[in-house]
């Protein structure tokens, strides 16, 4: 395997672990609670992404990225029903 190859790789998984932490955490909170709180998704999604920074700088920055944007769109898709009620 060549070097972009195994580059290109790291960026999809970072991508992919990024979305899929969120997606879980977000599914995980949609069964056990009632009305969706989107604070703990939030905070959860926030707090991960400036550990991350902090201990690896900007070496995982498609990781951070990921997971900022889907805990977004996850917040707002699992409270679409609260926001435009």
């Amino acid at each position: 395997m060549t070097k972009y190859n195994d580059e290109e790789l790291r960026m999809i998984n970072q991508v992919l672990l990024g979305i899929f932490i969120a997606l879980d955490f977000s599914y995980f909170l949609s069964l056990f609670y009632s009305p969706f709180p989107w604070f703990a998704l939030a905070g959860t999604g926030v707090g991960i992404a400036m550990i991350v920074f902090f201990w690896s700088g900007t070496k995982y920055w498609l990781f951070i990225f990921a997971l900022l944007f889907s805990t977004a769109l996850f917040s707002l898709s699992n409270n679409f029903h609260a926001i435009f009620s």
